[in-house]
């Protein structure tokens, strides 16, 4: 048996492949920093932001509470339909247009707090009556992490992407090489080439989607530093009206997760698929047109029909975030932890599937 798991290993990915596979996550990663670049360039409205690096000479971290929050109000006459967002100082334009959005979400009254406020908002979006108060913000310095975050469910297809072709070869590869015969003839031979393969793949999703994750990361840190991961997620503009406290450390370590289960799910799906289709060239392009179209219509589209589609998909737990306000939930926290539930559950029942195939075989 470790005999077989290193012959395969070495045949699934040998050094060339690997060269390939690291260049395409290095390619793969500069092309999602240098959009995001492109993003802050386009919306910063300040000549001091070309790509977000300069925040963290621009902006210390500070606590906004209700009095700093109706000093900013009454000096840039917030809210506003279409923010001057040129004439807000640098130190404060990542607060105020949070704010500035917020209040154009509702009706304050002039005698509410802010923070009261803002947590109407989060329980009427949210629906959910267990949320714990918060009368301030520490706004600073985290464009590393919030780039990180943004970005991880591309470098996620990307790494989907890649595992396509790596494991092209272990799908139908006795059929393909014509040793069916030969393999099925000894005794607990095929048994053991089938675990061996199970094994081998494994390995390979988890591999390349760490590697990925971990070259990303390393990329976007090398430019934006580590800054911040011990700052609540409510410094984004996607998470400013989020109820949950979590850091953008702890955030991460539940994505990073998330998408480790997936991958998984991926790799059982792909080897069911190349069992139950006779056809290598079909089962692949099924495969590869899951991947695709799943990815565009995450991309594309962005109706509530188009959400809920997608949510026959376990794939799609890897944005979870777009969903949100698709969803009733009880309680988000539970929401959050289905999330990771859900694709261990889908691995389990493809894990399933895939042993009685076998077992059928083998019989």
């Amino acid at each position: 048996m470790k005999y077989l798991l290193t012959v395969n290993r070495r045949r699934i990915l040998p050094f060339s492949y690997l060269l390939t596979l690291c260049l395409f996550l290095l390619v793969s990663s500069i092309y999602f920093i240098k959009d995001e670049q492109n993003q802050y360039l386009q919306g910063s409205f300040h000549v001091e932001i070309s790509d977000g690096t300069e925040y963290r000479y621009l902006m210390n971290q500070k606590w906004y509470d209700n009095e700093e929050v109706n000093r900013l109000i009454s000096k840039y006459k917030l809210p506003q339909e279409h923010l001057a967002k040129e004439k807000v100082d640098i130190k404060d334009f990542l607060f105020v247009e949070n704010l500035n959005d917020a209040l154009l979400q509702g009706e304050k009254p002039s005698t509410q707090g802010f923070f009261d406020y803002r947590m109407d908002l989060i329980k009427k979006t949210y629906q959910d009556n267990t949320i714990k108060d918060l009368d301030k913000i520490l706004i600073g310095y985290c464009e590393g992490w919030k780039v990180l975050l943004r970005n991880f469910d591309k470098i996620f297809y990307a790494v989907l992407l890649a595992l396509v072709f790596l494991l092209l070869p272990i799908m139908k590869e006795d059929d393909r090489l014509k040793t069916k015969d030969l393999v099925e003839a000894t005794l607990y031979g095929k048994k053991k080439l089938f675990e061996a393969r199970i094994v081998n793949s494994l390995e390979i999703g988890l591999f390349t989607y760490l590697g990925g994750v971990f070259l990303f990361s390393l990329l976007v840190f090398f430019i934006y530093g580590r800054d911040g991961q011990d700052l609540f997620i409510q410094n984004s503009k996607e998470f400013f009206l989020f109820p949950i406290q979590v850091t953008y450390l702890q955030y991460f370590i539940y994505k990073l997760c998330n998408g480790l289960l997936l991958t998984l799910c991926f790799v059982l799906l792909f080897l069911l698929l190349g069992e139950l289709v006779e056809d290598t060239k079909l089962s692949f392009s099924l495969v590869l047109a899951y991947v695709s179209i799943h990815f565009l219509l995450q991309s594309l589209w962005t109706s509530p029909y188009s959400r809920k589609f997608l949510l026959l998909s376990p794939l799609s737990l890897i944005n979870i975030e777009n969903f949100n306000s698709s969803l009733s939930y009880h309680s988000l926290q539970s929401y959050y932890l289905d999330s990771l539930i859900f694709p261990l559950l889908f691995s389990i029942i493809l894990w399933i599937g895939l042993s009685l195939r076998k077992k059928k075989t083998f019989s």
